[in-house]
């Protein structure tokens, strides 16, 4: 008898920070493209370690999916791209992006919710 098990499902997608708030996040792999009942998002494949919108998370934290259309979202998604698009520039420094990557990947994120909707993230 086999001890892998199988699981099938839907990652949940992380409800929304409201305007004031914060949550506290972690990336765990790089954002793709997804179309949406609302457009194009970005996804980015997260934990969530502290949420307004959640009663109680593991210290693991809660595996996730954050998609988002906020200039935020985009702007990483340009960094992370940068090294792709950027490669064979001059001047191209691969450490530069091998280590914004390596943060990406490696920190928590404080992912505020500013008064006016927009959002902004901090590395913790």
């Amino acid at each position: 008898m086999t001890t892998e098990k199988f699981s099938f499902g839907v990652t949940p997608k992380m409800r929304e920070v409201p305007p004031g708030k914060h949550a506290v996040i972690k990336f765990t792999a790089v954002p793709t493209n997804v179309e949406t009942d609302w457009g194009a998002k970005l996804s980015f494949p997260i934990l969530i370690f502290s949420h307004p919108e959640y009663q109680s998370l593991s210290k693991l934290g809660l595996e996730s999916t954050w998609e988002t259309k906020s200039s935020c979202g985009y702007q990483i998604m340009s960094a992370l791209d940068i090294g792709v698009e950027r490669q064979h520039e001059e001047g191209y420094d691969p450490k530069a992006s091998d280590r914004f990557h390596k943060v990406y990947l490696e920190s928590k994120w404080k992912l505020t919710r500013q008064d006016d909707g927009t959002y902004w993230i901090d590395e913790i």
